[in-house]
Formats: C-alpha cells, structure tokens, sequence
C-alpha cells in the first residue's frame, strides 16, 4: 500500500515540475511522468494524472472569468489548498492504511488461530469418529465375547454333566468288573485247589509205588545175594539187569523231580495268575493256559507212573524167573 501511495504522490509531483517546465497540462501523458518517477504500475499513474487534470480544469475554470491577479491568487490559494487537501488526504489515507495493515494482521492472526482452531476441531472430529468407532467395535467384541462365555459356560456345563455320566458308567463298570474278577478269581482259585488236591494224592501214590518198588528191589537184591553162592553167572546177568533197572530208576526219580519242579513252578504260575487284576479275556486265557500246563503235568506225571508200573513189571518178571531157575 505504501509503494502505490508514494507513486500517486510522485505522479502529482512530477506532473507539478513538468507544467513548471512549460508543459501544458493537458499535454501531459503517462508516458512522461513514467519517465520521470520510474516507479508504479501505468494504470495507477493513469488514473492519479486524470484526477489531477481534472483539478487543473477546475482551476482554469475558477480563474478564468476574474482578473488576472485575484485569478493567480485564487490560483495560488486553489494550489495551497489542494495541496493541502492532498497532504490531508495523504495522512488520513497513511492512517488508514495503517489501520489496514494492523486490521489484515489481526486478521491474518485470527485467521490463523481460526484455521489452527479448525484444523483442531477436524483432528477431535477425526478422533471422536474414531473413538465412536472404537466404541462400536469394543462393543460389540463385548457382546461377542458375552456370547462366547455364555456358549463356553453351556459347553462346560454339558461336559460337566457328561463327565459325572461318564464317571458313572465307569463306576458302574469297575464295580462289575470287580464283582466279575472277585467271581473268577474264587472259581479259578477253587479249581486250582480241586486239582492241586487230586494231584496231591496222585504225587503221593506214585511216591508209595515208588517206594515199594524200591523195597520189593533190596528185598529181591538181598535174595539175590543169598544165593550168589549158587548161582554166579545167573546172578551176574541179573546184576547187570538191575542196574539197567537201577539206571532207569534213577531216570525215572529224576523224571519226578524234574516232574515235581514243573509242579511248583506250575504252581507259582497259577499263584501269579491268581493275583492278576487284568481283563476278563487276559484272565481266562492265562487261566486256560495254566489249565494246558497242569494237564501237562499231569499227562507227564501219568507217564512216570506208567513208567514206574512198567519198571516193577520187568523186577518182578525178574524175580520170578531167579525163583524158577533157584528152583
């Protein structure tokens, strides 16, 4: 503002000096005072230069009809008094331009508080939007996750009820299962006695005929030395039968013993059986098997027996023939 107030000065003043120099006014251009003050824009000298034309016009006019002093006095007074008006003019112009220019700061300022403020109103905008957002969203994650614990709450009370079913049934079916194994296990340990009883009094039976055969031996072998005197060859021949008969023996008394160990260790099989607390199916058919090694045992005893039989057959056959031969 200031640089367009000092070019309308410049232009009055510039078109002054050039009258001065005998210019007449209407003879001034824009041009000329351009050329003169090197400053401003064109329209801007334009415009102060008609004004001040208009000015001169209204001064000539004044003048024109008074005489020649008063007219140059009237002239000098126009002059003084424009003059004047124009350095009026130009401190209240000044004044205001001033007040414009504090009036274009504080509207600079206001206008930047008021964007900052904007800028701050669109950012909380921004941030209840979001918060609203934000709000909508933890809602419904709350309502969500209400389902969610309510459904979870559901689930675990049906587990809840299918684990005291489930308990239940298990309860019930080791209870059955132990009145099953208490049963099983008293028949098999009743069966087991039955049998261990009968073999008992087989073992002592085979044990008596071996006894006695091996009494009616040192009987027949005492006879035999008695009439060893008489009869050496014979005698010899029997020898050597009976220790045949002896070697057998002795095979046979291992056999027994052999026999009786597979017994005890029968036995502590079936003892062992007798303590498992398995499954039905593992228990019968353990017990089977303890069934097929007693029957075993059994079968083997039956066979030293007959062996036992067949021994006592072939001394007494001996015997007999010592005595007919003696005789």
């Amino acid at each position: 503002m200031s640089r367009v107030s000092d070019t309308r000065q410049r232009t009055r003043e510039a078109a002054a000096v050039l009258v001065a120099d005998g210019k007449r006014p209407h003879e001034l251009t824009v041009d000329l005072i351009y050329a003169a003050i090197q400053q401003g824009s064109r329209t801007t000298i334009n415009d102060e230069l008609k004004l001040w034309k208009d000015e001169q016009a209204k001064a000539d006019a004044l003048g024109a009809d008074l005489p020649p002093a008063i007219a140059d006095a009237m002239r000098s007074l126009w002059v003084a008094a424009v003059e004047q008006g124009e350095h009026v003019f130009n401190e209240h112009r000044q004044a205001l331009e001033s007040d414009l220019e504090t009036q274009k700061r504080a509207l600079h300022d206001v206008v930047v508080e008021r964007d900052a403020a904007q800028a701050a109103v669109h950012q909380l905008q921004h941030e209840v939007s979001q918060l609203r957002e934000q709000g909508i969203e933890v809602r419904q994650q709350l309502i969500q996750e209400a389902e969610a614990k309510r459904d979870a709450l559901g689930q675990a009370q049906a587990l809840q009820h299918e684990v005291a079913a489930v308990r239940t049934d298990i309860a019930q079916q080791l209870e059955a299962a132990r009145q099953a194994h208490g049963r099983l296990t008293a028949e098999f340990q009743a069966t087991i006695a039955a049998r261990d009883a009968a073999f008992q009094v087989e073992r002592d039976k085979a044990n008596e005929r071996v006894e006695a055969a091996q009494a009616r031996m040192l009987q027949e072998t005492d006879a035999a030395r008695e009439v060893q005197r008489h009869a050496e060859q014979q005698l010899a021949k029997l020898r050597q039968r009976s220790e045949d008969q002896q070697t057998s023996l002795t095979e046979l008394r291992l056999d027994m013993a052999r026999l009786r160990r597979e017994l005890a260790e029968g036995e502590a099989r079936l003892a062992a059986v007798a303590t498992i607390t398995g499954e039905r199916d593992q228990l019968a058919l353990e017990l089977a098997g303890a069934r097929g090694q007693v029957s075993g045992l059994k079968a083997a005893l039956q066979s030293a027996e007959a062996r036992a039989v067949a021994a006592e057959n072939q001394l007494t056959v001996a015997h007999k023939r010592r005595l007919s031969k003696q005789k």
